[in-house]
C-alpha cells in the first residue's frame, strides 16, 4: 500500500520541472534563496542584530513584482532571530537591480542601555520598518539570481525608544523552481 503512494509521489515530482518551463508568461516565479549580512536596529535603549545567514522564499510575478519572506540568525549584539517581509520592484533582464520595502521583527539577546529617562530595560522584539536597494542583483533566464551588496535603512523601534535600522545584504543566492 505504501509503494504506490510512494510512486505516485516520485512521478508527482518528476513532474514538476516540466510543469515550470510550460509556465506561461508573467505568472508567478518562486524560488528559494540564501542569504547572508549584517542587520541591526539600534535604538537609544538596545541595540539588537549582529552578522548572520538566513533562508526566504520568494514570488516574483509578471517578472517585475516581488513578494518576499525570509527568516535569519543574527550573531555580534547577542543571539537574535529576524523575520523579514517585503514587497518590491525589479527591472527585467540579466541585470535586475531591486527595490523592496521591508518590515522586520528581530527577537532574541540585545545590548541594553539604562539612564535616569530610561530606568528599566525594554523586553519584547523590536521591529523595523525601511527601504532596500539591490543595485548588483543579476537574474538569469530560469529566475535564479545573485545579489551582492544590497542596502538598507529604516525605523527601527523596540517599542519603548525608537532609532535607526540598518541592513546589509553582503550575498544572496536565490534558486528559482
Amino acid at each position: 500500500m505504501k509503494a504506490p503512494v510512494l510512486g505516485l509521489l516520485l512521478g508527482a515530482l518528476c513532474l514538476l520541472p516540466s510543469l515550470a518551463s510550460a509556465r506561461e508568461p508573467g505568472a508567478h516565479q518562486l524560488s528559494v534563496y540564501l542569504r547572508g549580512g549584517v542587520s541591526a536596529v539600534l535604538a537609544p535603549s538596545r541595540a539588537m542584530g549582529g552578522l548572520g545567514v538566513g533562508v526566504g522564499v520568494r514570488d516574483v510575478l509578471k517578472d517585475r513584482f516581488i513578494l518576499q519572506a525570509d527568516a535569519s540568525y543574527l550573531t555580534l549584539l547577542g543571539h537574535v532571530g529576524e523575520v523579514r517581509l517585503g514587497a518590491g520592484v525589479q527591472r527585467g533582464g540579466t541585470w535586475s537591480p531591486a527595490a523592496l520595502a521591508t518590515v522586520s521583527l528581530l527577537m532574541g539577546d540585545a545590548l541594553t542601555t539604562r539612564t535616569e529617562t530610561i530606568p528599566r530595560s525594554p523586553r519584547g522584539p523590536a521591529g523595523a520598518l525601511g527601504v532596500t536597494l539591490a543595485p548588483l542583483r543579476f537574474c538569469m533566464e530560469g529566475g535564479s539570481c545573485v545579489s551582492v551588496l544590497e542596502l538598507g535603512v529604516g525605523y527601527g523601534t523596540d517599542f519603548a525608544t525608537a532609532g535607526p535600522s540598518l541592513q546589509v545584504g553582503l550575498m544572496e543566492m536565490g534558486l528559482a523552481f
